[in-house]
């Protein structure tokens, strides 16, 4: 149980949302119905259409604990938290930060749970519930996350939630529940907008873990959609998201290895994985779009191009257009 000290803490609930109201009301509903309630929760509307923007005002209108704020374009969930965290901050300065996308569902206990162990763990830069794919009903083990010495890719803590740990240290995870003190947000910052999409997380969560330890809770679960794997045989309409996720691949490298040489050698492994990529593509007569995202991933990468250096919409028009 949450002791009467516990209750005086303030918890703010952040989560970002793109045209998304169907999975965002069941994350609502969620976040209404802990065991310990939150005291508040702030939806940052990455500038939906006007449909989904009527629904998201109706759903914001359901109970005076939800603060709306609706950004002027669409600046990636990157840019969503990172504006979700500065306005939390400058308007209630909450005890706790709790973070999810607009898909995940944590479980009533979880913020109890989670919250119990601020007690335990006095000195915790965050505590991460473990998280369920509702479609393949399985646990998402990959985004609970030991990082390689040359940050080229991650590990899973566990390889299965039965052999996890009843506390587990971990180097990074994804933004489905991982909840913040306001010691550490005070200290190493907010996200970081410019990153724009894929890669913050783990930016972020590595960040906190670099100076304080960052828990995986096994008891605290929060249930997450199962999204498209990012590989070899996405469709088209996901690679502008794969774009990203290498272009900040070396960000992620240059931020965590200050030694010249170790940074080098993560530039050189993870360029030469790309080029293996991009030749691959090429034998297997993939559409040359493809190529051409991955090796303009890799000039940005390299020149450290950050912010919304592709646009989604524009994408997709393009796509409509050619494909």
């Amino acid at each position: 149980m949450v002791n009467s000290e516990q209750k005086k803490d303030i918890v703010v609930a952040i989560t970002v949302t793109y045209n998304r109201t169907r999975t965002l009301s069941k994350c609502l509903e969620a976040l209404l119905t802990q065991s310990r309630p939150v005291d508040k929760i702030l939806i940052v509307d990455n500038r939906s259409n006007n449909e989904e923007n009527q629904k998201l005002k109706k759903l914001a209108a359901q109970s005076h604990k939800i603060d709306l704020l609706v950004l002027k374009e669409n600046l990636g969930g990157a840019g969503g938290f990172e504006a979700g965290m500065k306005a939390a901050m400058e308007k209630w300065n909450p005890h706790w930060y709790w973070l999810m996308d607009d898909d995940a569902y944590p479980r009533r206990d979880c913020l109890e749970i989670l919250l119990s162990h601020a007690e335990i763990f006095p000195e915790a830069g965050g505590f991460c519930p473990a998280i369920y794919g509702v479609d393949l009903k399985k646990y998402q083990l990959f985004h609970h996350k030991k990082m390689t010495k040359i940050m080229l890719k991650s590990v899973p803590v566990s390889s299965s939630y039965e052999e996890m740990q009843d506390v587990t240290e971990e180097d990074a995870n994804a933004f489905v529940g991982p909840l913040f003190p306001k010691k550490v947000v005070s200290e190493i910052g907010i996200a970081d907008g410019s990153l724009f999409i894929y890669g913050d997380d783990t930016e972020y969560t590595h960040r906190v873990s670099a100076a304080y330890p960052l828990y995986l809770i096994k008891n605290a679960i929060i249930d997450h959609q199962d999204a498209p794997v990012l590989n070899e045989n996405m469709k088209p309409e996901g690679w502008w998201k794969e774009y990203y996720g290498n272009r900040n691949q070396y960000f992620i490298i240059r931020e965590f290895h200050k030694n010249s040489v170790v940074r080098f050698a993560g530039y050189f492994c993870f360029t030469l994985r790309l080029l293996a990529i991009m030749l691959k593509s090429i034998i297997k007569g993939y559409n040359i779009l493809r190529i051409k995202l991955i090796a303009q991933a890799i000039k940005d990468g390299l020149k450290n191009r950050r912010g919304k250096t592709l646009d989604p919409q524009k994408y997709y028009d393009y796509l409509a257009k050619h494909l």
